[in-house]
């Protein structure tokens, strides 16, 4: 078991989600009945803080080990405000880094093993419960569009060859035909992620937990004691229970779990309006893709969605905070704009109608914040950038531990270790933000 920082027994919360309403993956859905918030005491078997994809596994794992044992799901604001809806909609099944952990096969394999485990319980879980959420298996494309970038595909081949993983080497042609856009010299297509609607993931897996699970939304947790019995105060009533998971993901210092060795930062997306006939015939009608930047900071992560949108995410926001002001839209919407334009001149005037932002939890050394807190409070936060598979698992093994249940995806979460301490604010902050500058400097032949 790995050294797992502890938390105070009793603590009032003093920061709350600052959600709002302009993601787009939101805004396109119909709109839907939160569940009822809670307004009275209840005693429960399981709580479960946070309903993004950590605690919605958690949750239903819980559930379904034990159908007799009664689960709390609380939600401080509306199922699907949160980070797990506002991602690219990538469920990504292939280790993060594998060009770049060559050196450690052994770590590589873990993570295969804990992606692809969870990629199939989402498979699952949308067939078995109907989701309509644009589910999709075109896998991705890694696209470079300099040298530079071209090199760092060959480092990604030479990991999945390790790993004795499939993949297709893409020429500029290829990738046209494929995409509709001659930006990218080269891609390399791997075909094992899939490609969803998040916001329509998200809400489906909240409208099917399973009949135990009591869900509350519009329900912040105010004040918290971690005891024998974990016991919750939210402005309707308290919740007491045995034992309790943690999954509020960059939220973890305010709960006490993870002070001083985690950092967030914001990403910025937008989408456009449906495409005209026009402007899908220029493309070349292709059927829905996604691409990731061969260089992180090169450029943006791209979707064209099954409703013929472009989803843009590629300005990463400078503070640690989910406040974001006015002008970093504005300057985030610009620059997508741009590169919307620059990839696909055959689009005319302003396609985009929503820009929004997400919250990323991130470890310097990109380890999970998972792991016993204390002997009946568990945690699965923090999944650096890889939110709908390292979530959905960390959620499903959390459960899994607190109720003795072992397995060699619990060995390889754990074997991930933990946080490292970061330094001290306003060192931290500067030394993120000269990073990303200089990513984004050395990394500008791929924008």
């Amino acid at each position: 078991m790995p050294s797992i920082q502890q938390i105070g027994l009793s603590m009032k919360i003093d920061r709350l989600p600052n959600h709002d309403l302009t993601n787009g993956w939101t805004n396109i859905l119909e709109q839907r009945q939160s569940s009822p918030p809670l307004t009275t005491d209840i005693r429960v078997d399981m709580l479960v803080i946070g309903a993004g994809a950590a605690g919605l596994a958690a949750a239903r794992r819980a559930a379904e080990i034990n159908p007799n044992r009664t689960v709390a799901l609380v939600e401080a604001g509306k199922l699907g405000d949160g980070a797990s809806a506002r991602n690219s909609g990538f469920v990504i099944d292939l280790p993060h880094n594998v060009g770049a952990d060559l050196n450690d096969l052994d770590a590589l394999k873990r993570s295969l093993r804990l992606a692809r485990a969870a990629r199939q319980h989402l498979d699952e879980m949308v067939t078995i419960n109907n989701i309509e959420c644009q589910w999709s298996r075109q896998g991705q494309l890694m696209g470079a569009r300099s040298k530079s970038g071209e090199k760092v595909l060959d480092t990604f081949i030479k990991g999945l060859d390790l790993l004795g993983e499939t993949y297709t080497d893409m020429d500029s042609d290829a990738v046209l035909a494929r995409t509709g856009t001659a930006y990218y010299r080269r891609a390399i297509h791997t075909p094992g992620t899939v490609l969803m609607q998040p916001a329509a993931l998200v809400r489906g897996l909240g409208e099917s937990l399973p009949k135990n699970v009591s869900f509350y939304e519009n329900t912040p947790v105010l004040e918290i004691d971690y005891g024998s019995k974990v016991i919750a105060i939210t402005k309707g009533g308290k919740i007491t229970a045995d034992r309790c998971i943690l999954a509020v993901n960059g939220f973890a210092p305010f709960l006490g779990y993870l002070k001083h060795k985690i950092f967030t930062i914001q990403a910025f997306a937008s989408m456009t309006r449906a495409l005209t006939d026009d402007e899908q015939a220029a493309l070349g009608n292709p059927e829905d893709w996604g691409l990731v930047p061969a260089m992180a900071f090169g450029g943006p992560t791209m979707r064209y969605t099954m409703d013929k949108r472009i989803v843009m995410r590629s300005f990463w926001g400078k503070r640690q905070s989910d406040v974001v002001r006015s002008g970093e839209y504005r300057r985030s919407r610009d620059l997508q704009l741009q590169q919307i334009w620059s990839r696909f001149p055959m689009i005319q005037g302003d396609p985009i109608v929503d820009t929004w932002t997400g919250q990323i939890g991130l470890a310097s050394n990109f380890a999970p914040g998972f792991g016993k807190v204390r002997e009946n409070v568990w945690s699965a936060m923090i999944q650096n950038g890889v939110g709908m598979t390292k979530g959905t698992m960390s959620g499903m093994l959390a459960a899994d531990a607190l109720n003795g249940i072992k397995s060699q995806l619990l060995d390889d979460i754990i074997a991930m270790g933990d946080p490292r301490k970061l330094p001290p604010q306003p060192i931290l902050s500067m030394g993120i933000w000269a990073r990303v500058k200089w990513w984004e400097w050395s990394q500008r032949e791929e924008r």
